[in-house]
């Protein structure tokens, strides 16, 4: 084992089994350096090894594996737009909207050092407490916008609504709003113009990363039953179909891997469409892991066992950040006005198929 694998290893070891924000932070940072060296870029030929790092993370901790590709994804980001991110700072992108969102830019963009101000609440922030910088999209400005959540004067000018969130699940992650009040912002903040955010290549890749995630979690699951001993052929069949499910889900996460190095700046224009089959599959993989799970053992696991009852809640949760009908109503609308898609390249893959019949 190499010095930084091991560096890996003994990151995910050293977490709790009941990990607090603090000890998230802790092995979040830890790792910083690890993977600024060892985990490659989205969209340059080795984007498999990204999601697999992923994946790893999640299997031992779907919390930190949150935390994780945030980061990863928010300096993606920041090398997309040709910013620096900060070797040393632990990242967060916080990117969703609905009723909540208030946040927006008040004063003039253009004016004197200092002039904008950020106003507002911003919820579902992962990490809102943990993270160093954030990457935070204001929907009505269009805008990206990179924070400093631990400065001088910060703190002064934000604050954290912890009460909002009523699940366990991933309640360590301080996933909050954070209240912004007249925060000060200059040029230097704006990651990209308006808009940009949204139609980057690279927003396509980012999409992968979560259902990475998702299919560790699920794995852990998977592996948690494989180290029990099954006495009947009922459980037996069960754990078939799960580590059928695990098979087909790094067969999917491969398959967007390779669509996403083939063409990374979507020239072809397919790769949201292909990010979408992909979590679409491992999203119905997990559900059909977390109810033969169930099946399986019964309750004792969502009662008796902590890691287990954790693990299945925030799996559960976290899957929930699939679009569901939504994303299938639009790749079902791409497949309409691109019929070749994921059509005879695939029928022409088998050996019994012949164009002439």
């Amino acid at each position: 084992m190499s010095m930084d694998n091991q560096t890996l290893a003994e990151c995910l070891t050293d977490l709790p089994e009941s990990p607090t924000a603090s000890d998230y932070r802790d092995a979040a940072r830890a790792l910083l350096p690890y993977m600024e060296t060892n985990v490659p870029p989205m969209g340059e030929g080795q984007s498999l090894d990204r999601l697999r790092l992923l994946s790893g993370v999640a299997h031992r901790d779907l919390g930190l594996a949150r935390l994780i590709e945030g980061h990863l994804d928010a300096t993606q980001i920041l090398r997309e737009a040709g910013c620096t991110a900060e070797s040393d700072k632990l990242y967060g992108i916080w990117a969703s909207g609905g009723p909540a969102d208030t946040t927006d830019i008040t004063g003039c963009a253009g004016g004197d050092q200092g002039s904008a101000r950020l106003t507002g609440a911003k919820p579902f922030c992962s990490g809102s407490d943990i993270v160093d910088r954030a990457l935070l999209y204001v929907y009505p400005a269009e805008q990206l916008l990179d924070v400093d959540m631990r400065g001088a004067g910060s703190r002064e000018c934000l604050s954290f609504e912890a009460g909002q969130w009523r699940s366990a699940a991933f309640v360590e992650t301080h996933t909050w709003s954070v209240r912004f009040e007249d925060f000060p912002l200059t040029e230097e903040n704006r990651v990209g113009g308006p808009q940009w955010y949204f139609h980057r290549p690279g927003f396509c890749l980012g999409a992968l990363a979560p259902a990475a995630c998702w299919a560790g979690g699920a794995t852990g699951l998977v592996d948690s039953l494989r180290q029990r001993k099954l006495n009947d052929g009922h459980a037996r069949a069960h754990l078939g179909a799960m580590v059928s499910s695990v098979c087909s889900m790094n067969a999917m996460l491969r398959w967007g891997a390779d669509q996403m190095d083939a063409d990374p700046n979507n020239t072809s224009g397919t790769l949201f469409p292909s990010a979408l089959l992909v979590r679409h599959h491992i999203e119905r993989a997990c559900t059909e892991v977390l109810d033969r799970f169930g099946r399986t053992l019964g309750p004792r696991p969502f009662a008796f066992e902590e890691s287990n009852a954790r693990r299945i809640a925030e799996l559960t949760l976290y899957i929930r950040q699939c679009h569901a009908e939504r994303d299938l109503e639009e790749l079902g609308g791409y497949l309409e006005k691109h019929p070749q898609f994921c059509s005879s390249s695939l029928m022409l893959s088998f050996p019994f198929y012949r164009a002439d019949t």
